[in-house]
């Protein structure tokens, strides 16, 4: 967005998983209608035709037909059905019953996680000694989607009234849990870091009107995404010394 945003909205959350285990829960939206009570349904309008800058996950790579049709990737088009009040539901399956707004986007930006390093393993194993912690720990994975709204969707006159744009961006470390003299209880956790800005004359009624709401409703989905990646064992546990 290149004027100053109106509205800014700004989340975040660790989830004790791996990168590419939360990487796959937020860009496979087939998962969506089991976790995300804010945004229960996607409808996905077009796939681009070439994969360009766009890498398959290993978590991923057992679907090949969700990741043809319903896995986000760089322009690709879609629609959320959206609940703006996820709060009063206590499952997406129950908050897909109650969406009352539809919201076309596109995806402007999508960065995956590149490959685990060889070192990951071993930053994740016990050690025994501080100095082994810092030449074993790599630099951090780090992997980012963007969308924004979708003009071919909204209209032009709408288009030029409200402009939004919406970022996650995740880091995946290494954190120690405990220490003991025999080593270190380490596990690999993921920042989720998500904002969204709003510009436009639009964006001063929905910030007056929705701006609490839509703060709200960004924690939860980052609650919601965390609680299911974990739920799924996606936890990233090392060892113990």
């Amino acid at each position: 967005m290149s004027s100053e945003p109106v509205l800014r909205i700004t989340s975040s959350i660790q989830i004790n998983a791996p990168l590419d285990a939360v990487w796959a829960a937020l860009t496979d939206t087939s998962t969506w209608c089991n976790w995300n009570r804010f945004v229960p349904g996607v409808t996905i309008r077009e796939q681009p035709t070439t994969t360009d800058n766009y890498t398959e996950t290993p978590a991923a790579t057992t679907t090949p037909t969700i990741i043809q049709n319903e896995t986000l990737r760089k322009n690709t088009r879609l629609t959320f059905h959206v609940n703006m009040h996820p709060s009063t539901t206590t499952s997406a399956t129950e908050s897909l019953q109650k969406v009352d707004n539809h919201v076309g986007l596109v995806v402007t930006e999508c960065i995956p996680p590149s490959p685990s390093p060889p070192s990951s393993a071993a930053s994740a194993a016990p050690s025994s000694s501080s100095n082994s912690v810092a030449e074993s720990t790599p630099t951090p994975r780090t992997a980012r989607i963007t969308w924004a709204n979708d003009p071919s969707f909204q209209g032009r006159v709408m288009a030029s009234l409200l402009s939004a744009e919406r970022t996650h961006e995740l880091v995946e470390r290494v954190e120690v849990v405990s220490t003991h003299p025999e080593g270190e209880q380490r596990r690999v956790v993921t920042e989720v870091t998500n904002w969204e800005v709003q510009g436009g004359v639009l964006a001063y009624v929905v910030k007056w009107m929705f701006g609490g709401r839509l703060e709200e409703n960004f924690g939860i989905w980052v609650k919601d995404l965390r609680d299911f990646v974990e739920q799924a064992g996606g936890e990233g546990r090392g060892g113990s010394g």
